[in-house]
């Protein structure tokens, strides 16, 4: 449990921020520069997963200012809020026939290079700001096109059946599910689960937990016990996570070990202010990447980028030396 992380900005900046480490220039929230962490993670593992990441979500808001995953040259990659839809898109990966699964890899190939040029005629027609949506959309298909060059590796691994339901449990439980199964059948090596948008998840879906509030109202106007509620029920669907994680066999250990877990926010402790001088954390896992696990760590305000630059090189990208604005510190501390 780690508190003491010191974050530029405001709550307005800081959803962009979260796994980018670049505020944006005004108080309104965008776009911020990438590539975010997960997504940097994903490239570096890319050539060892079926799906390079898997973006969830929770009622997840998909405008512009609720995202927090961010491609290299700074657009949003927006969470998928359906677990019949993200288990569906594991599921299209797992137990492919390979004669299949070859055929589709060939008329996909011929598909993006038919895109590719048709993208590349068009580059002379446009404006400067149009060249780089357009430049962003072909690296996309460069970068599949370069996936389906590579040999196809069958993921054979019973995935079990679709989750089921609706609402704030059933959702939490079914995304619970999905990044547990595509962890247990290496489909992916990075998935980020993000609650809500901007301003949380509003009132209506908590009354499943006797809570007749939202977040966002919750944490600004009260009453406590609704925080205090919201709050406990956020930390059980993490506690859910690791146990699940820890329950699943991987070489001499268990997939908990391989995996860090990364619980955070976009605001400081204290009074719901936007202020972020004391930014919590809360991380689960990671035994065989160093970490020195089972303790609470006050730290004396090391900036939110270092975290995030500490967490890429505990991820194992030793040759990074910044990421975000300015994260290039090692926060030695978190490491057993």
């Amino acid at each position: 449990l780690v508190h003491g992380v010191a974050g530029p900005g405001s709550h307005h900046q800081g959803t962009s921020e979260a796994l980018t480490g670049r505020p944006s220039a005004g108080i309104e929230a965008g776009a911020t520069g990438g590539p975010s962490l997960d997504q940097l993670l994903a490239e570096r593992f890319r050539a060892g997963s079926a799906l390079p990441s898997l973006e969830l979500g929770v009622a997840p808001e998909n405008s512009l200012e609720d995202q927090i995953t961010f491609s290299a040259s700074g657009l949003p990659v927006p969470a998928i809020g359906s677990p019949a839809g993200a288990f569906n898109r594991l599921f299209g990966l797992a137990n492919e026939d390979p004669q299949q699964a070859e055929a589709r890899r060939a008329r996909k190939r011929s598909v993006l290079d038919v895109i590719a040029n048709d993208l590349t005629a068009l580059q002379g027609q446009l404006d400067t700001e149009a060249r780089v949506l357009l430049d962003e959309h072909l690296t996309l298909v460069r970068a599949q096109e370069q996936d389906l060059e590579q040999p196809y590796t069958p993921v054979s691994c019973d995935l079990g059946s679709a989750p089921a339901g609706d609402g704030l449990v059933a959702t939490f439980a079914g995304q619970l599910a999905n990044v547990v199964q595509a962890f247990r059948c290496d489909i992916t090596r990075v998935a980020t689960l993000r609650v809500g948008g901007y301003g949380g998840i509003e009132s209506g879906m908590y009354d499943e937990i006797g809570v007749n509030n939202g977040h966002h109202n919750a944490a600004h106007v009260g009453p406590a016990d609704d925080l205090l509620g919201i709050n406990r029920f956020h930390a059980q669907q993490f506690a859910d996570l690791i146990g699940l994680l820890a329950a699943i066999p991987e070489g001499d250990g268990r997939v908990l070990d391989n995996t860090v877990l990364v619980w955070g926010m976009e605001l400081g402790i204290g009074a719901y202010t936007h202020d972020r001088t004391d930014m919590p954390f809360v991380i689960a896992g990671g035994k065989n990447a160093g970490l020195g696990l089972g303790r609470y760590l006050k730290l004396s305000g090391p900036s939110y980028q270092d975290m995030l630059f500490t967490l890429a090189r505990v991820m194992g990208l030793d040759d990074l030396t910044s990421f975000g604005d300015g994260g290039t510190g090692l926060i030695e501390s978190l490491y057993a």
